[in-house]
């Protein structure tokens, strides 16, 4: 049973106690604020309310204050509040891989960066946690020699609307099972199909989509293909997307919401990756460095890569 804070009346579910509230004239945010008060461990304002399990989870209303609070404690409790903060993730969220550099980017957590500096060694860190890692630490891109002859082309999805264009590269349109983008040998890139998207419709395929994004990611899957999902927008831009002009207003799904999801599809499905660059422009170079790397996808945390500038 629930009981409300107000008044001790109990409530069999949550939904039915936030129906209550109004009889008190209270909104939901002015409840918890109220009777379950949380404060930013930097500058001691209330927690920005959201959602209760983002509320009683959030230690921080800003990425910011995150930083400057880790920045002013002493490197035992920094590394102590870090392993604090990923213990919880995995008993809440039941993960069992290292969370990759777009999950603690879209969520209140130091990026791989941090870990690295605090720790030494991100990898060891989550290992030490009982989490199996992915990627191989530090990112190293060794660029295959071999696949930079201009023989070897780049397929493109016949579905493709505005292809992209290559400085160097031939393309060829293929109808392709998955994905916008493959290399002409898979050899080279051990299988490896790009899905390109721009913001709108990386939104729209994660909200409305998903169902048919899930079916691509299985087809994928069944051929031991390797997914690179190619956002041609900054994570920080598509983390605040409702305030972005060029984005639909009419779109009622959240960064939240969107986000959520593409974590869960990140420690789902190991065969994939989200990668958010800059531009078009920049989605060009990105792929083709991709291919042209041997089988980088699957050795380093792509994000991880452009963040640093090695990809």
């Amino acid at each position: 049973m629930i009981t409300c804070k107000v008044c001790n009346k109990e409530f069999e579910t949550e939904r039915q106690l936030h129906a209550h509230l109004k009889a008190h004239k209270l909104t939901m945010i002015e409840y918890y604020q109220q009777y379950y008060p949380r404060h930013d461990l930097y500058d001691g304002k209330i927690i920005k309310f959201k959602n209760k399990a983002q509320y009683l989870s959030t230690d921080f209303n800003s990425r910011t204050n995150l930083r400057m609070w880790m920045k002013s404690k002493p490197e035992d409790e920094a590394k102590e509040y870090c392993s604090s903060l990923m213990k919880k993730r995995m008993e809440r969220k039941g993960i069992q891989y290292a969370p990759t550099q777009v999950e603690l980017r879209t969520i209140m957590s130091p990026p791989i960066q941090y870990h690295d500096q605090l720790f030494g060694s991100y990898n060891e860190f989550c290992e030490n946690l009982g989490l199996k890692t992915k990627f191989v630490s530090p990112v190293e891109i060794i660029e295959g020699a071999k696949w930079k002859d201009p023989q070897y082309k780049i397929y493109v999805d016949t579905r493709e609307q505005k292809p992209l264009k290559f400085k160097d590269r031939q393309v060829e349109i293929k109808t392709l099972k998955f994905g916008d983008y493959t290399f002409s040998d898979k050899e080279a890139t051990c299988n490896c199909y790009i899905e390109r998207k721009n913001l709108a419709d990386f939104i729209g395929t994660i909200s409305g989509g998903y169902e048919r994004f899930i079916n691509e990611i299985e087809r994928a899957k069944e051929a031991e293909a390797y997914l690179v999902v190619l956002v041609e927008d900054t994570l920080t831009n598509s983390l605040s997307f409702p305030f972005l002009k060029h984005i639909s207003k009419r779109i009622k799904a959240t960064p939240e919401f969107i986000f959520n999801r593409v974590r869960s599809l990140i420690q789902d499905y190991p065969h994939v990756q989200f990668l958010f660059v800059k531009g078009r422009v920049e989605s060009s170079r990105v792929i083709e460095k991709i291919f042209t790397s041997g089988c980088v996808h699957e050795k380093i945390d792509l994000q991880l890569a452009y963040d640093t500038k090695k990809l």
